[in-house]
């Protein structure tokens, strides 16, 4: 019997930077194997641990009973807890219905996609983006439309070409500040022009904002600051980032009330709620500041101590990031591709990177390595990937 058919759903969700983890896989498998000497500054999850309080906080939750279905939309108290969250950071107006809570900021993108876009709509994207964009994007039938950004502009936000991309089939805009792979932190103004722009040319715009703790120059920036565009709005934020909480997987969108309907429908069909004793630990993390600050202070360090040892290359581009946790680097002089780069790497100096293909066409020949462990490893990780470099870009010569 021939295998039976399966929806077009797949094709959509399976393009090619679905295999943009395919070297951090080997990496992690060389790791369980017991290979100690392999660095990974892959997939972005980062040696800390959740805090104590956190931690204790699921075990008192599972003790007390909460093992059971939830609200669709989330536990009302950890909404709640979400809209003062988010008050802090834009600037008020925002009250626990304005929230849905998902299972991680990647499910909330992905049925936010679901619940806004039809076949054939239009959803401009800015590259270098997240690998799983395209997927989530398109899963509906859309259609996603690459805006390049500047490297030489530390992929600053550029209103025209965005403007420019916009067609009469446009239903969204999908901008992440702090950005993922590039580190780019978005000028307010400018974001809100693109609000304001969006509103007044009824364009959904959705901000993923899921490294908004990891500023490292300035606060936090976001269109969603603009209270009179949020009616065309969507905030994407989990808690992965700000308390090393990334296996958890509990997220939310901000927006609209009809939007939050929509989305609490779909997770009827989807999840049907998500863990209660998990929501209930989300509560207590919200309240952790002081290790938001401490994380912070930490991967800037981090930061610094990465860039400064990919500094001694001649062969190496790249800007210093302003928030996230990732140093978005070009490798042109090597003569190689992003992905033959990080299969020779993490071959010939066991220094796990991703390959910059899964991050658009432009981004060929670059690899994102991330600031994910302690500094000295860090140093001795930037080594290295320099040592690797030199002998291949000379090689040419």
């Amino acid at each position: 019997m021939s295998e039976l058919k399966l929806s077009s759903l797949t094709k959509r969700i399976s393009g090619p930077s679905a295999g943009a983890w395919a070297v951090g896989d080997i990496a992690s498998k060389r790791i369980l194997a017991g290979d100690k000497d392999i660095i990974h500054l892959g997939i972005g999850d980062p040696d800390l641990d959740t805090p104590d309080a956190i931690k204790e906080a699921v075990v008192d939750a599972i003790h007390s009973g909460k093992t059971h279905y939830t609200p669709l939309s989330g536990e009302y108290d950890l909404r709640q807890a979400i809209a003062e969250h988010a008050n802090g950071l834009y600037q008020g107006g925002v009250v626990a219905e304005d929230v849905v809570i998902s299972n991680g900021a990647q499910g909330a993108l992905f049925a936010t996609f679901l619940c806004l876009i039809e076949a054939d709509d239009e959803i401009i994207v800015l590259e270098p983006s997240y690998a799983p964009y395209p997927a989530v994007v398109t899963a509906g039938g859309g259609k996603m439309v690459t805006v390049e950004l500047d490297k030489h502009d530390g992929y600053a936000l550029d209103l025209e070409k965005i403007i420019n991309a916009v067609s009469s089939k446009t239903k969204a805009i999908l901008v992440n500040t702090p950005g993922n792979p590039s580190g780019a932190v978005f000028d307010q103004e400018k974001l809100n022009e693109l609000a304001k722009f969006c509103h007044d040319r009824s364009i959904w715009l959705i901000s993923d904002e899921v490294y908004w703790s990891l500023c490292f120059d300035g606060e936090h920036n976001s269109p969603y600051k603009m209270k009179p565009y949020r009616d065309s709005i969507i905030v994407i934020n989990s808690l992965s980032k700000s308390h090393a909480m990334t296996g958890w997987r509990i997220g939310w969108a901000i927006g609209p009330r009809h939007f939050i309907k929509a989305m609490t429908d779909l997770a009827q069909a989807l999840h049907f709620g998500i863990n209660q004793f998990v929501q209930r630990a989300a509560i207590v993390a919200l309240k952790e500041k002081d290790k938001v600050e401490e994380f912070k202070h930490m991967f800037k360090a981090r930061r610094d101590a990465l860039c400064s040892g990919l500094r001694k290359s001649n062969y190496l581009e790249f800007a210093i990031p302003r928030g996230g946790m990732f140093v978005f680097v070009d490798i042109s002089a090597t003569g190689l591709d992003g992905k033959k780069f990080a299969e020779q790497l993490l071959e010939e100096e066991k220094v796990a990177v991703v390959p910059g293909f899964g991050f658009g066409r432009s981004a060929d020949k670059t690899v994102r390595i991330g600031f994910l462990c302690d500094e000295d490893r860090l140093e001795e990780a930037a080594d290295r990937i320099v040592r690797f470099t030199k002998r291949k870009a000379e090689a040419l010569k």
